[in-house]
This record gives C-alpha cells, sequence and structure tokens, in this order.
C-alpha cells in the first residue's frame, strides 16, 4: 500500500472518530491533505459508499486501523521514550508510521507496556502483541501501581485530560522526569517526592506512568 493511500485511510480513520463520515466533507479534507478524493479509495476496495456516508470495507478497516496503531505507538515512544513535547511529535510520527515493520512495531509496543491511548488521548488499536501479553512482561513505562511498595522510579508522563487534576498533581511536584518513591498502596497511594508525601486515591494514581531508574 502506497504512501499515500495509507495517510488518506488515516484521515478517514481520524475524522470517522469524530463523527464525519458525509462523502462531500471526507472528498474536502482528502483533496486538501493528500489530493485524493473518496472514488479512490472506492476503486481500490477499501471503502464503500452508502448513501451520502462513506464507509470503510473489511480491508480498508484493518490496513487504516494498522496505520493508526503504528502512528500513535510512534507518538507514545516519542513522548515517553525520547521524551519528546507532544507539541513536536506529529510529524515525526507521520514519517515514523510508514517505515515501522510488524516486528518492530510490535517490539515497541511491549517495550511501552501496551499503552491503550495516545499523548492526545486517542485509542490505539490493538494488535497481536497485546493480545498475547502476560503479565509478567516488565515494560520501561507502566502504572504507578505496579510498583511495590518502597520502590523508586521516575515519572514517565501523566496521562490526564483534566487540567484541575493535572495542574493538582504539578503543584505538588509530580511532573515527567521527577524521582519518587512509593511507601504505601491502601487505602490511598502515598509517595514521597523530594521530602514531600503525598497521599493519592487510586484514580488519580492511575494517571501517572513510571520508569525505573
Amino acid at each position: 500500500m502506497g504512501r499515500i493511500t495509507e495517510e488518506a485511510l488515516e484521515l478517514v480513520w481520524t475524522l470517522r472518530e469524530k463523527g464525519i463520515d458525509d462523502v462531500g466533507e471526507l472528498d474536502k479534507q482528502l483533496t486538501k491533505t493528500v489530493g485524493r478524493q473518496v472514488r479512490h479509495l472506492v476503486e481500490k476496495g477499501l471503502v464503500e459508499v452508502e448513501g451520502e456516508k462513506a464507509v470503510l470495507t473489511v480491508s480498508g478497516e484493518k490496513q487504516a486501523q494498522d496505520v493508526i496503531r503504528r502512528h500513535r505507538l510512534a507518538e507514545r515512544l516519542m513522548v515517553d521514550v525520547l521524551s519528546m513535547d507532544v507539541g513536536d511529535i506529529e510529524e515525526p510520527a507521520c514519517e515514523f508510521e510508514h517505515i515501522l515493520s510488524t516486528g518492530v512495531e510490535e517490539g515497541i509496543c511491549t517495550l511501552l507496556g501496551h499503552p491503550k491511548e495516545c499523548p492526545h488521548g486517542l485509542p490505539i488499536p490493538t494488535g497481536d502483541c497485546c493480545n498475547k501479553a502476560e503479565t509478567e512482561i516488565e515494560s520501561i513505562v507502566f502504572p504507578l501501581q505496579r510498583l511495590n511498595r518502597g520502590e523508586e522510579a521516575k515519572i514517565a508522563y501523566i496521562n490526564t485530560q483534566t487540567h484541575p487534576r493535572l495542574h493538582k498533581l504539578m503543584a505538588f511536584g509530580i511532573v515527567p522526569g521527577v524521582k519518587i518513591k512509593l511507601l504505601q498502596k491502601s487505602p490511598s497511594f502515598v509517595i514521597q517526592v523530594d521530602e514531600t508525601q503525598v497521599a493519592l486515591e487510586e484514580y488519580i494514581a492511575g494517571d501517572i506512568y513510571v520508569r525505573k531508574n
């Protein structure tokens, strides 16, 4: 599958996530972005037109899912491992998605602990490695809850779209790059940040992803 077709399928998928499947609107967006129209995808057997709507075929769905998965895993890798700013990852992730082979893609997914969402909070389609993953597989980046009492780690990222919650964590010094120590897991999570002990509800602790030092 050519790069332009991959980018066209990616756009169809992302627009569908926003509730946009109108042929006219898709034509406008596709023409503007990749210089193609819905009919090009229809000719390739990747899209079917049902009335005013464009629907991915079984083949189109699978190929679009693969492209989206590679793109969002690339974004996750750039933020979690390469410590890139979210605002800087779109262009390199677009390049990266076209060169990732299946083996490398699954290796990255396993490395990151089979993440469910990209840095923008959008779902990452699961792959074979996710379905086969076992709990004993240790990843570089994982939820705070998986730390044992007394273990130390460094905050990799905070996966929350709730700004007040994020600001509250930042006020306690809980930000990416900071070293923490887990002191307690029940009835609430208690972590040590520098010389300060902070108690966290489990659902808040679930937003915090760490990596071992």
